[in-house]
């Protein structure tokens, strides 16, 4: 009785700390890159003129329908990102690495999301490497995603296992700068994916790096 009631009080002390640092992560030296109300540190990219905007609501970031991407203001080469993510049907989004700031669809590597149902390819990075094993849970449940990007090698952790590992020199993927943007992915289809404890470690910033925080 006493352990069930632990670890319902510490699912609930989860639920009222979305878009916030444990003591760990601060001691860590991460960040929030989402405060859970505002668009700061972030601009929204239109790929077609009819694009919905990106909104912040109750704690949870998304779009309104249309093809856009979020980039951040800041640039970086090396880092390590935490976020979550929940799926709807027919959804359909991407964690976008190294972006530049172009009007295209797929501006830097792409990491996608997708829900549990679509082939792995679509929650592989860059239609270049499949995830290991599907991980995602089924469409709105949260997914917890950790995005590990040093130098030449990009891995990532969905939902406590390891999927994803890659050499970027291996793969058809060496073109890609060395720094840039982290974008999220819109889509004019499906349910748009909703994100929220979006937090980050940098561990070499990008030209022009704000330090002001």
């Amino acid at each position: 009785m006493v352990r069930t009631i632990a670890i319902f009080f510490g699912f609930v002390s989860i639920a009222f700390c979305a878009n916030s640092l444990s003591s760990q992560e601060r001691k860590e030296g991460f960040e929030l890159l989402y405060d859970g109300k505002t668009l700061t540190h972030w601009h929204s990219i239109k790929l077609q003129p009819d694009a919905g905007s990106w909104s912040g609501r109750k704690g949870i970031l998304t779009w309104a329908k249309g093809g856009s991407w979020l980039a951040t203001d800041d640039t970086y080469y090396d880092f390590i990102l935490r976020l979550e993510y929940r799926t709807g049907p027919q959804s359909k989004s991407g964690i976008i690495l190294r972006a530049k700031l172009a009007g295209v669809e797929s501006p830097g590597l792409t990491l996608g999301l997708s829900g549990r149902e679509t082939p792995a390819l679509a929650r592989g990075l860059s239609d270049a490497a499949v995830p290991s094993k599907n991980m995602a849970k089924p469409d709105g449940e949260w997914n917890q995603v950790e995005v590990t990007v040093i130098k030449r090698e990009v891995a990532a952790v969905w939902n406590g296992e390891r999927i994803l590992a890659v050499n970027l020199d291996e793969r058809p993927l060496a073109e890609h700068a060395p720094f840039g943007h982290i974008g999220l992915q819109a889509y004019s289809t499906g349910a748009p994916v909703e994100f929220r404890n979006i937090r980050i470690k940098v561990l070499r910033a990008g030209p022009h790096f704000s330090q002001d925080r």
